[in-house]
């Protein structure tokens, strides 16, 4: 007997089941573009069940936050079928309840936290062979090797992390050994995107029985996330910051080697050199980057008698004298960090890296420059994908689906798009001529025009309104012309250094009280919040955010034209167009919802491939005109 579906369908949703169950079984890779509501989750994960457990596989689910699991968990809940099992799987920091215990630990990277929870591993396994006390130990972990065993009362069942943490905590067992047992035996394994395409943590997956990914499904959930995540995580950089840091842990941890200080003189000399001739620092200044040109940072080198042979020799030096620091911190239970041995990597990484990486110096502050090995290949990372028995790839926010593809080399690919469930004349977009915020135009006349438009469309409209603007620089320009002043409503904003708290209290008042909330585009409210209902019925899009024409971002135009005869598109057609959807997709979260978007700046007109949309000549009473 077949599975049985948990809800009624939705619109689509049958198709998007078959299309998806086709490629698992002729072992093709999808990438789908369906709209925000589409019930993406449940329709990944129900043919995936159905195939995995007729042919005995696993399905891994990757999730870019933890807070996406949830849904994914959920959903299987939902399916409540016999033989799934499930475990919500997050990183060792998250799942640590001695990181609880104290803050230090919790400022940990990855390498860090895994060495700290090794050595105490090591220390609790002595203790407890010698019958001795334990000290800097860790009491959880010997509670777990006591029990040593899957607790029955999640034997065989669908767990979220939370759960699992919360049971070990009421029961003082170790959360993350715990959950390790569970990944070993369950069919669905939901991680952070880390597991994976950390090549460290890869190997890791793979001996927790994941050790043929030809008999796995993978889900990547927010794909449209997933090429900038595979570049950032294969590009090292090493700021100015962390050079003066290493300097001083030479001097207090008594390393009188002259070839290490001399080293990490020699690099801060270049950042800072560097920062100096290729960048141009001011409030106003949209490019922050420059590219290091071929063989400049290798001719400064050798001007100060630093030749290949010598960076590969250093390198070790560093790598060694950071692992004695490592040693001395552990021994006196800190976080095992050093700076020594992060400059001994970034040296490694000078000697290995090819022509699909440049060398960047970047400057976001004015105060800590840094340089930067940036990775323009995301398929360097993402090869594994091809690897699995096929793959699942999802996302409201997916268009241009060929870039996704291409920039990942997905081999096998299926590309399929599907429309909104919901009824088409719930939304309506507008975009508006005689109005842009390209650089050169962004004059304060050009301010001027963009005010008077928001003020006049705020004040006439009684809904709850989210204004999102291209930057924080901008949202700033229309701050000092008194724009929060001029609006007959509640103004909410949302600023850059602002805790996460603090935005929530503001959210949670916005819904509550309405009124108009300053935001930015490709910002906290714009893509990681939902405003059901009321909540949320009109946005303002206040330009087109392209990405800054950044070096990094030139150098992918670049590098895309080189490969693929597309590097505009690529580069800043695909992740704007991405953007634009993220933030139109706040509005519409069910059939119910009703909602409208005004996207001020003629070159909205440019996307209109991928959204539709229609020019607003008389706004106000064209938006007067949908609510009625």
């Amino acid at each position: 007997m077949g599975m049985h579906f948990p809800y009624e369908p939705r619109k689509n949703q049958k198709e998007m089941i078959e299309r998806i169950r086709e490629c698992i079984e002729k072992r093709e890779n999808i990438i789908i573009q369906a709209a925000t509501g589409s019930g993406k989750t449940i329709c990944a994960l129900f043919p995936s069940v159905e195939y995995a457990l007729k042919k005995k596989m696993r399905i891994l689910y990757l999730t870019r936050t933890n807070s996406q699991q949830r849904q994914a968990i959920l959903e299987l809940k939902a399916m409540e079928e016999d033989g799934v099992t499930a475990i919500g799987f997050q990183g060792r920091i998250n799942m640590c309840l001695l990181a609880e215990e104290n803050e230090s630990f919790r400022n940990g990277g990855n390498e860090e936290i895994s060495r700290l929870c090794s050595a105490r591993k090591k220390r609790t396994i002595e203790a407890l062979r010698k019958g001795k006390k334990l000290v800097n130990g860790c009491q959880f972990f010997a509670n777990f090797l006591a029990y040593n065993k899957i607790p029955s009362e999640m034997d065989g069942r669908i767990l979220s992390a939370e759960e699992v943490i919360k049971y070990c905590k009421k029961n003082e067992l170790c959360p993350y050994e715990i959950s390790k047992k569970l990944v070993r035996k369950a069919m669905v394994v939901v991680a952070p995107y880390i597991y994976l395409f950390d090549p460290i943590l890869q190997e890791m997956l793979r001996e927790w029985n994941f050790s043929s990914f030809e008999k796995t499904i993978l889900i990547v959930d927010e794909a449209h996330n997933l090429p900038e995540y595979c570049r950032k995580i294969l590009s090292p950089s090493l700021s100015l910051f962390t050079v003066k840091k290493a300097i001083s842990e030479a001097e207090e941890y008594k390393i009188n080697e002259k070839d290490v200080i001399y080293i990490c003189d020699v690099l801060a000399d270049i950042i800072s050199s560097l920062r100096q001739q290729y960048i141009s620092f001011s409030e106003e200044s949209i490019v922050n980057d420059a590219i290091v040109p071929p063989g400049e940072i290798e001719k400064e080198l050798r001007k100060r008698g630093i030749g290949r042979r010598e960076v590969e020799m250093l390198a070790e030096k560093l790598m060694e004298y950071g692992e004695i620091v490592l040693d001395i911190k552990e021994e006196r239970n800190m976080l095992p960090r050093s700076y020594l041995r992060y400059v001994g990597k970034f040296l490694f990484a000078l000697l290995e890296l090819d022509e699909r990486w440049i060398k960047v110096i970047v400057d976001e502050t004015g105060k800590n420059p840094r340089l930067e090995y940036y990775c323009l290949d995301a398929s360097i990372a993402a090869s594994i994908i091809n690897e699995f028995h096929s793959s699942i790839h999802m996302s409201g926010t997916l268009f241009p689906l060929e870039e996704y593809r291409d920039s990942l080399s997905i081999k096998n690919a299926v590309l399929a798009s599907f429309p909104s469930p919901f009824p088409k004349e719930n939304k309506k977009i507008f975009y508006m001529e005689g109005m842009s915020t390209k650089y050169e135009e962004m004059n304060d006349e050009m301010v001027d025009v963009f005010l008077n438009n928001i003020i006049t469309i705020c004040n006439a409209c009684e809904k709850n309104t989210a204004i999102f603007f291209p930057s924080y620089a901008i949202l700033e320009r229309f701050l000092h012309k008194g724009l929060q002043f001029s609006l007959k409503k509640l103004v909410y904003i949302e600023k850059k250094e602002m805790r996460q708290r603090d935005l929530m209290r503001q959210v949670e008042s916005f819904k509550k009280k309405g009124g108009v909330f300053l935001s930015v585009i490709g910002g906290r409210i714009s893509e990681g919040m939902d405003f059901p209902s009321d909540e949320l019925e009109m946005i303002i899009i206040v330009g087109i955010p392209y990405p800054p024409p950044s070096a990094r971002q030139q150098a992918l135009q670049k590098y895309y034209e080189k490969k693929y005869g597309n590097g505009w598109k690529y580069a800043f057609e695909a992740p704007t167009t991405r953007k634009l959807l993220q933030a139109i997709g706040r509005l519409i979260r069910n059939e119910n919802d009703r909602g409208i978007v005004i996207i001020m700046d003629e070159r909205a007109k440019r996307f209109k491939k991928y959204i539709e949309m229609e020019e607003g000549k008389d706004i106000v009473k064209e938006i007067k005109s949908f609510w009625k």
